[in-house]
């Protein structure tokens, strides 16, 4: 039975992407902010574990990697994100403090999640890792300027996802940026972060 670990789903894409993999026969360790959401997941069908872990927190990384060394991940979706709301002024730029937020969640944290499964992903048949982008992080596609929190964000993440490819390339693993395109979901502030359309 394959094995595929998502970070980001209290709900919207990654509360779906487990709910189809486990409908698919997978084995799903679902990675949630919230420890609320761990009921919605329980109601999931399936072979559905559910972890309480901060992903911009290294140390809740390491004991999650530590307390599952033992099992492969065939494949790792990095869903998790965030938004700042735009501020006042011409640029609408966020309180810096939220602009910080936006990039430790979307581009530093998804990259300390595949260093702490590295070894995970590593040992699996599959080996495989995607972030999940958006087309707001494309320079040559950016026609309408602003938000630029969550744009610095996604865009560091296109480069952070690069090298990860490049450094894990002699472990097998293929690692990749996917952009889901628009999509139905939940919008709206919930606890510290706030899952967005991608």
């Amino acid at each position: 039975m394959p094995t595929v670990r998502i970070t980001g789903c209290d709900y919207g894409i990654g509360f779906e992407f487990a709910r189809q993999y486990a409908s698919d026969n997978w084995r799903v360790h679902v990675i949630c902010l919230e420890e609320d959401s761990e009921q919605k997941i329980a109601a999931v069908p399936g072979d559905v574990q559910f972890h309480n872990v901060d992903v911009s927190s290294p140390t809740m990384l390491k004991s999650l990697a530590d307390h599952l060394q033992e099992e492969a991940i065939d494949l790792l979706i990095n869903n998790a994100a965030t938004f700042a709301p735009d501020g006042p002024g011409t640029l609408m730029l966020p309180d810096i403090d939220e602009f910080t937020r936006v990039m430790k969640v979307n581009a530093v944290a998804p990259v300390y999640v595949a260093s702490a499964f590295e070894q995970h992903v590593a040992r699996s048949e599959h080996k495989l890792i995607v972030f999940i982008g958006t087309r707001s992080g494309s320079i040559g596609d950016n026609t309408s300027g602003g938000h630029y929190a969550y744009r610095c964000s996604k865009t560091a993440l296109n480069m952070a996802a690069k090298s990860i490819s490049v450094d894990f390339a002699k472990h097998g693993i293929c690692a990749a940026v996917l952009h889901p395109g628009s999509v139905a979901t939940e919008t709206g502030r919930v606890g510290r972060y706030q899952w967005l359309k991608a």
